[in-house]
């Protein structure tokens, strides 16, 4: 009987043999539907492969650093596919998307009954769940403090003791972090623990963005637009001065940014050729995006630097504020981020910022001529 040809299938010729390797495994583990495909032939991916290779050999934690969009968790399934614990179970928990510390604690490590609102029934955590097993948690930057500390005991004791409780539990779990935040600066905001980064940090792979990957974004494209070029039985691809469009583009949205590209132009682009015009609007939502983030970032790092003494409020905002460097919006954000670690006390946030006691009246005087009090303060 003929086997019918895949629609999804990635052209091996757009892939590194180690990458190749790597979705042959995860096609006989998982299926076609989860199948872990890394394109591109760069050098630096082929080290990020590498590592993963060889730090899954391990027991110990592995931490997953990257952009947003570079395919952290296909390295994090990646480890999985090459461990000895590849034949057990390999669950996954984005922390970003738990608000507060209860229930990201819950879902990691369970609950009793009646701990919390809403804890209507016992509940068994992923710890529990994955025992013998892999936890891969995404996001990691995001977890609450107290959190933090609950899963600094699970890989240093192999103990977990669930919400609402005072029962130990023991677990045998594999850990695979991953973030796109930048922890270091997060430990000298004290928004991340220290013992816990250096609990992860010694078997680390950075995942390179795609920018630093000189000509992959190509290769990458050719594997979508081949993919749905299969799917819809239409064949199109990228005109000439499409590829010269992209070919100076920063990638800030990196591989999942590709795909988002080569989907619109493919989709609203008339004849087999994909124009500029096709994808114009696709690329300019990344660049807003992009900005966005990069903001957020910049108001983390100030915020770092002034809590690590290295800068005080004076020099770092200001200064820049008077000289019309940062905004009426930017500096509000900046004094609201100083207002969660000193618990909303103002005069706490004087010693996170830099700024002396006895300039206390001129720094309060500064952020209400200029309206600066973030509004749930004011």
């Amino acid at each position: 009987m003929q086997t019918a040809v895949s629609l999804t299938a990635p052209d091996s010729s757009l892939m590194l043999d180690s990458a190749v390797d790597l979705y042959r495994h995860s096609l006989d583990e998982w299926g076609e539907k989860k199948a872990t495909v890394l394109i591109g032939r760069h050098p630096l991916l082929a080290e990020a492969i590498a590592k993963t290779v060889r730090f899954a050999g391990a027991e110990s934690p592995v931490l997953i650093t990257g952009e947003t969009g570079t395919g952290k968790e296909l390295f994090a399934r990646a480890v999985f596919l090459n461990a000895r614990r590849h034949r057990r179970c390999f669950l996954s928990v984005n922390c970003a998307q738990y608000v507060g510390t209860e229930l990201i604690a819950s879902e990691l490590f369970g609950h009793r009954k009646g701990s919390f609102t809403g804890a209507v029934t016992e509940h068994r955590g992923i710890f529990e769940e994955a025992d013998g097993g892999f936890v891969f948690l995404d996001e990691i930057g995001d977890l609450p403090m107290q959190a933090q500390a609950m899963l600094l005991r699970a890989l240093g004791e192999g103990e977990i003791v669930p919400v609402g409780s005072n029962q130990v539990k023991r677990v045998d779990v594999r850990v695979v972090a991953a973030t796109s935040r930048d922890l270091q600066p997060m430990i000298a905001a004290g928004k991340f623990r220290a013992d816990l980064y250096y609990r992860l940090r010694p078997l680390h792979v950075q995942v390179p963005a795609l920018r630093d990957r000189s000509d992959d974004w190509e290769l990458i494209a050719r594997h979508y637009l081949d993919r749905l070029s299969r799917q819809a039985r239409t064949p199109k691809d990228l005109s000439a001065a499409a590829r010269a469009a992209l070919r100076t583009h920063r990638w800030p949205g990196n591989v999942r940014e590709v795909k988002s590209v080569v989907e619109t132009g493919f989709h609203i682009a008339d004849g087999c050729q994909i124009a500029p015009a096709d994808f114009a609007g696709a690329l300019d939502m990344s660049a807003r995006e992009q900005q966005e983030l990069n903001n957020a970032r910049s108001i983390g790092e100030i915020c770092a630097r002034m809590s690590a003494g290295q800068v005080s409020f004076w020099d770092e905002v200001h200064r820049p504020f008077i000289e019309r460097d940062l905004n009426r919006d930017e500096v509000r954000q900046i004094i609201a981020m100083g207002l969660e670690s000193s618990r909303g006390s103002y005069k706490r946030l004087l010693s996170t910022f830099g700024v002396g006691q006895e300039e206390y009246l001129k720094f309060m005087d500064f952020l209400r001529h200029h309206r600066l009090k973030p509004e749930l303060q004011a």
